[in-house]
């Protein structure tokens, strides 16, 4: 990821985003793109393109954006800061647009907090129970990628659902238990199946700290399974306008919900990924890390 985007309220929390700024251009020369919604850039704009250019990035200035003149703006990530005060509803808006009509993947900082510790991809089905396999490819490419650019461990979570276990418990059915645990063995089986053939197609020198297997929704309790200091990458259809309002998906539920950071990836055009390429045939991020520890290098299975 060589081309940021980093778009900017008028004041934010400048010290956390330098040191995010400062992690990513550890491994690699960046170039960055300052947008900013005004006319002319603040002065905690002016000293962030201070601080940037210090580090020796190149820094360009882009005024006056709208979530559309941003979808022209090559860029491999969008980093979206929050106000350091309460974010109000018109920046809200704004990113909501931004990561719905932007094609690449949407990183927004909803807090005040130190660079990530790790990162966690959620894959997560869709209205039919399964994966979408190109989305979750882009979701672990962008994870990949983003773990070795901030050096931190990578967790991947399959979430699965069993949508009729309310039903089935219901008085009016009173489903035998063994029916419904073999229900729920039958749905997390076909998640891990579905999850095991993207993985099949990721280069030898990609690996995962931990791999687990969960039962959704958990958009209300993924603060007791991840830190609140981990990048959380998560997959969206795309929905826009009424099927978006009406039909929110999980990425966009957690970039109102998780305090701190979260990347919504949107899914590629074709089969092939964002940047042409597949999983096996990335320049740019198959690398090892080479100073990580061995046991983020390691893959462990988690709960499969």
């Amino acid at each position: 990821m060589k081309d940021i985007a980093l778009v900017l309220p008028e004041k934010f929390d400048e010290p956390a985003l330098l040191q995010v700024m400062a992690r990513l251009s550890r491994r690699q020369p960046l170039r960055v793109g300052l947008c900013s919604r005004s006319p002319q850039l603040s002065d905690s704009q002016w000293q962030l393109v201070a601080g940037i250019e210090a580090m020796g990035v190149a820094v360009s200035a882009h005024l006056s954006v709208t979530p559309e003149s941003l979808a022209g703006i090559p860029a491999d990530l969008v980093l979206a800061a929050r106000p350091s005060s309460q974010a109000p509803l018109a920046w809200r808006s704004f990113i909501r647009d931004l990561s719905r009509r932007v094609p690449a993947p949407v990183w927004i900082m909803n807090g005040p907090t130190d660079p990530p510790s790790a990162v966690t991809a959620l894959i997560n089905p869709d209205d039919a129970d399964r994966i979408d396999p190109h989305l979750a490819a882009e979701v672990l490419r962008v994870s990949f990628t983003l773990s070795q650019a901030l050096d931190v461990s990578l967790d991947i979570l399959n979430i699965w659902y069993f949508r009729e276990e309310g039903l089935l418990r219901s008085w009016r059915l009173r489903t035998p238990e063994p029916e419904i645990i073999e229900g729920k063995r039958r749905a997390a089986w076909i998640a891990q199946s579905d999850l095991a053939r993207v993985l099949a197609t990721l280069s030898p020198g990609l690996s995962w700290h931990r791999l687990d297997c969960l039962q959704g929704p958990v958009i209300g309790g993924l603060e007791g399974i991840v830190s609140n200091d981990t990048l959380v990458v998560a997959g969206s259809p795309g929905r826009d306008g009424w099927a978006a309002r009406f039909r929110p998906n999980l990425a966009e539920e957690l970039s109102r919900q998780w305090p701190t950071h979260v990347v919504i990836v949107k899914k590629p055009d074709s089969p092939a990924l964002a940047n042409g390429k597949t999983l096996q045939d990335r320049s740019d991020t198959d690398t090892t890390r080479g100073d990580s520890s061995d046991s983020h290098r390691k893959k462990r299975s988690g709960s499969y």
